[in-house]
């Protein structure tokens, strides 16, 4: 797998470093051959009684030449790099502007909701984006051994599944492929709960068998679990966390006919809560 066009935003908080380091392993592992660093200058948040002083400043100088430090430092991968530094009242809209412009496959934000850095974007960008999109919280394993995928058969997240065995066979990774089910309310007073969830487990069952053989990744581990009191993003959450999973993949849109949620709704929970995990959200458009 390759990942040619690779797009950074940074926000001059100390999650930069951490973004710009994991950018740099991501580049040699998987061919990359253009990064694009982007700031986003909202000058209208700096108040009026700091504007006498900041007359004869260029900010946007200055904080380029800070950034370009940074960059120089912690990235040490052998591709082309930009920096790019841009005064916007949608950051959003940028980075999303200048993925298209430059034809990226992959961008890279850090979690606002671990680390409150200046400016953090939102969950907008994942619905924004017609790239991957990698959300990443300070505390980041930076040498990724431990993939997860979760997925609920549909074709959408059959794209993420592939990208994860992907990256995870050219790392030597390991990769466990999730699916966790919510049996409807409405099933329980016509069936019994432990019949209901003896069919649901076999039925995913036969859908990791088919997924298995669409594979030539043979190191899977498949794992299956019942969301129970939770929201499937809890569980999902709870359950990567607990085993230490250093990336999680899951698709931005698909759906299950043992959900009670979309999994665009799911994916969106995931990317605005507070994940201690990497979270790749595999797109159905991928830039070329």
């Amino acid at each position: 797998m390759k990942i040619k066009n690779i797009l950074v935003a940074l926000d001059l908080s100390e999650l930069d470093i951490t973004l710009i380091k994991y950018c740099s392993m991501l580049a040699k592992n998987y061919g990359t051959e253009n990064v694009y660093f982007i700031h986003n200058v909202k000058k209208y948040e700096i108040s009026n009684l700091f504007s006498e002083q900041l007359e004869n400043i260029n900010i946007e100088e200055i904080i380029e030449e800070e950034l370009e430090n940074s960059i120089s430092k912690h990235f040490n991968a052998d591709c082309n790099y930009e920096l790019l530094v841009s005064d916007d009242a949608y950051t959003e809209s940028l980075i999303s502007y200048v993925a298209n412009k430059y034809h990226t496959n992959l961008i890279i934000v850090g979690n606002k909701n671990t680390y409150k850095g200046s400016g953090s974007v939102s969950g907008k960008l994942l619905r924004m984006a017609k790239c991957n999109v990698l959300l990443i919280p300070k505390e980041t394993n930076l040498n990724p051994k431990n993939f997860m995928v979760a997925t609920d058969f549909s074709s959408a997240s059959l794209k993420a599944f592939h990208t994860a065995s992907d990256m995870s066979s050219k790392q030597k990774s390991t990769l466990k492929a999730l699916n966790v089910f919510k049996i409807p309310q409405l099933f329980f007073p016509y069936i019994k709960i432990d019949k209901a969830r003896e069919k649901v487990e076999k039925h995913v069952d036969q859908q990791f068998e088919k997924l298995l053989q669409k594979t030539k990744n043979q190191q899977i581990e498949t794992l299956k679990a019942s969301a129970g009191e939770d929201s499937i993003p809890e569980k999902i959450r709870a359950i990567a966390q607990k085993d230490k999973t250093d990336i999680l993949f899951v698709a931005d849109k698909g759906h299950n006919n043992f959900t009670s949620l979309l999994v665009g709704s799911v994916t969106e929970e995931l990317f605005t809560q507070d994940l201690h995990v990497p979270l790749w959200v595999v797109k159905r458009y991928i830039a070329s």
